[in-house]
């Protein structure tokens, strides 16, 4: 299936987003990072609009997008309310840093609950039965990629305000993270696996055909030693890369700027390059040609 890059970006601004907001509140159950609450909030609200424009412009005719709102088990219905939910969690954020009032424990938990409710959603929208790859296992790539991400991007916002304490809990929160998101790939190649394909035979027609027909035996094999291999050995190098640098970073909190740019830089590549394969993956369980 060719790659729907709107989607891409739609999906990886989704969960940089909710990752963001999940890190915030962490850091706020902890009574931590007050002066990066304000800049991470930013960071969350122009990644959600971003992720929006990113939906947009997949849509050819972008009117048609009312015809899927009449239906509550829309995708598309869905992934709009949850992102009227987090509107409204950054509102709240908003009104209450503005006021400079501390965020309460309740309204912390409530953000972790509708950030993780709308990472799932987004990614059960593209469930498809009659695609293996496109599986139940996806909500669990897309919560472990938020959890990176947006550990990630704390970490870098720590750095940029200074806060070594902030600091610390971000590389912490990136290592199990990167480490959650290696489970969560590892849980995607077993649902593929686990697929099954029909096996026929092939007749020649010399009218109609001049290529022999490729018959997918085994997801696996095209994800590992077949045409999605750059994308998944890139993916899983990129995230054991993240997951070194966070280890060695928690003994130079306060002079980690390096490890993080570097793990900023394979945190979003693995992020684009998992996403990428989910396409190459993307095949029917019956094959047309």
């Amino acid at each position: 299936m060719e790659t729907q890059w709107p989607l891409v970006i739609f999906t990886l601004f989704v969960c940089l987003t909710c990752g963001t907001l999940g890190g915030m509140s962490i850091l706020a159950l902890k009574g931590e990072g007050k002066n990066l609450q304000m800049t991470a909030l930013i960071t969350s609200a122009v990644s959600l609009v971003v992720g929006g424009i990113g939906a947009f412009l997949h849509l050819e005719h972008w009117e048609r997008i009312f015809n899927g709102f009449g239906h509550i088990t829309s995708g598309i219905t869905q992934e709009l309310i949850g992102c009227v939910a987090l509107a409204i969690i950054i509102v709240v954020w908003f009104v209450m840093l503005r006021g400079e009032k501390p965020v309460s424990k309740a309204l912390a938990w409530v953000t972790i609950v509708v950030a993780v409710l709308m990472v799932a959603a987004t990614a059960h929208s593209y469930y498809m039965p009659a695609r293996p790859a496109w599986g139940l296992a996806l909500v669990v790539f897309y919560l472990g990629n938020a959890c990176l991400l947006g550990a990630v991007a704390i970490w870098l916002i720590s750095i940029l305000k200074k806060d070594e304490a902030a600091e610390a809990t971000g590389i912490q929160l990136t290592f199990i993270a990167a480490l959650v998101q290696l489970v969560a790939d590892v849980v995607f190649v077993i649902a593929c696996a686990l697929s099954n394909f029909a096996q026929y035979g092939y007749y020649a027609d010399p009218t109609s055909m001049t290529t022999a027909p490729t018959h997918i035996d085994s997801l696996t094999s095209v994800m590992i030693s077949g045409a999605g291999a750059p994308m998944f050995w890139g993916s899983i190098i990129c995230v054991i890369v993240a997951a070194a640098c966070a280890f060695v970073a928690k003994k130079k909190v306060g002079a980690s700027k390096t490890l993080m740019v570097v793990t900023a830089i394979v945190a979003l590549a693995t992020s684009v390059m998992f996403r990428v394969l989910i396409y190459q993956l993307g095949y029917p369980v019956f094959l047309l040609y």
